[in-house]
């Protein structure tokens, strides 16, 4: 499941190069991390995203990557129950926090690692569930 899907390719297509290498590598480096692990690729009005999960609803998905014309956001589903003593975390809502990709050191860095691993500890893991890749794509202009 590691191989770049043809349709994550065409979704990120319009934007800029360097935006679409950032999606593609830090796509890559959770696959790595997380596995197995089920992905959501979806096609949305205002960014591309793709999501992990240990099931293949969209409600598993414990994190994800919003993929923007300007930036990458890797997004936690369950955010705010995430320990964030830095509060590097941000948003306002009541589950969702996110925090923008500089570059793939900040993926890296062992604090963000370490919100990754919490989220995927606290994942459900359906039973008899095996990894797949699923396609969304949602209907309405693409606000890109």
């Amino acid at each position: 499941m590691g191989a770049e899907p043809a349709e994550l390719i065409g979704f990120l297509a319009p934007y800029p190069l360097g935006v679409q290498e950032l999606a593609l590598e830090a796509r890559s480096f959770l696959l790595k991390m997380l596995a197995p692990v089920s992905e959501l690729h979806y096609d949305a009005t205002s960014a591309v995203c793709a999501g992990f999960a240990y099931g293949s609803k969209t409600a598993d998905v414990f994190v994800n990557l919003a993929v923007y014309p300007k930036h990458v956001t890797l997004v936690f589903g369950w955010g705010s129950s995430l320990s964030d003593p830095e509060k590097r975390l941000r948003g306002e809502g009541k589950r969702v926090r996110h925090l923008r990709l500089a570059s793939m050191e900040t993926l890296q860095d062992p604090y963000v690692l370490d919100l990754i691993s919490q989220a995927s500890n606290a994942a459900i893991r359906k039973p008899d569930w095996q990894p797949e890749r699923i396609i969304k794509i949602y209907n309405g202009p693409k606000r890109r």
